[in-house]
């Protein structure tokens, strides 16, 4: 069998690991052109791309730590200059708060549309986290200015999924069109809670009896659902609650895990669990505690 060809990727002074040939040309457009117009650098084995090729070389690899190590500017310039298209892909999936505002900057500096837009499109998600605590606390308080409403959400054979119920007329009506996200279609047992004027809904299971981990979020101000980060465990049955700015996703249908959802990270995270699992219990918020209570043992001891 014919032994795979590696080649060396030099930069200035500087020599990296040789790396697989096939590699290169599979991950980078930079490299299957240069190979493939038979260039002298290509003929002579080694590459000198300029800055940015040691970056590519991890990226190739499977990049993932370089953005955290503070080289955000290095792997977005090996990105567009060597054109590695899994790598442009990672890093818009790979926007976050502490981060967005230089990659949208790197994004324009190097002509990335599609990474500029992903950073538009998380930073409007998340504006009030980005703007002075002063302008987010006007923010929060405005949010919460409109007439209070009670909300239903569920599946309804001759209704819209999303009514509000209207006193004055004692009636229950549709909400303006918001269609729910499809994965939210035939969903039971879900969490629910509201916070900062937004309705959160996360987990339950669908017709099949299948859990399910998604979790979305309605803005009333703007009509629409916005789906978040999933939680680390499927669960039905278990209660979500609103306490100190985040959400606690309590237990579930014989689960003792509980789960903390950041939203300025748009990420969930365990704490400490219930001492035992719980069935059909009641639980509930008071002076920034979590009180549960009631339900039964999943083995029947109450």
């Amino acid at each position: 069998e014919e032994e795979e060809e590696v080649v060396e990727v030099r930069l200035g002074d500087r020599r990296f690991p040789p790396v697989r040939k096939k590699r290169l040309i599979e991950q980078s457009d930079y490299f299957r052109a240069l190979y493939r117009s038979g260039m002298r650098e290509a003929a002579a084995g080694r590459s000198r791309p300029g800055s940015g090729a040691a970056v590519h070389r991890d990226g190739a690899a499977g990049p993932g730590g370089a953005a955290e190590a503070g080289a955000l500017a290095e792997l977005v310039e090996a990105a567009s200059f060597l054109q590695v298209t899994p790598l442009l892909r990672l890093l818009r999936s790979r926007v976050r708060l502490p981060n967005c505002l230089e990659l949208h900057h790197l994004a324009q500096v190097y002509g990335l549309p599609e990474l500029r837009e992903a950073c538009l499109d998380f930073m409007a998600a998340h504006l009030p986290f980005l703007m002075p605590e002063a302008l987010a606390h006007q923010l929060r308080q405005r949010r919460h200015r409109g007439r209070p409403a009670l909300l239903l959400l569920g599946s309804f054979p001759d209704r819209p999924p999303l009514l509000r119920y209207e006193e004055e007329k004692r009636l229950w009506e549709p909400l303006p069109p918001a269609e729910p996200p499809a994965d939210l279609l035939q969903v039971r047992s879900f969490g629910w809670a509201a916070l900062d004027n937004y309705l959160f809904v996360a987990g339950g299971y669908r017709s099949s009896s299948q859990e399910i981990a998604a979790a979305h979020r309605y803005n009333p101000w703007l009509n629409e659902w916005r789906q978040l980060a999933s939680m680390n465990q499927k669960r039905a049955n278990f209660k979500l609650l609103a306490v100190s700015g985040k959400l606690y996703a309590v237990g579930g249908q014989s689960v003792s895990s509980v789960e903390c959802y950041h939203p300025e990270q748009d990420s969930w995270t365990f704490v400490a669990p219930l001492p035992a699992p719980l069935v059909e219990f009641s639980a509930c918020e008071c002076k920034e505690k979590i009180y549960v209570m009631g339900g039964y043992m999943p083995r029947g001891k109450k």
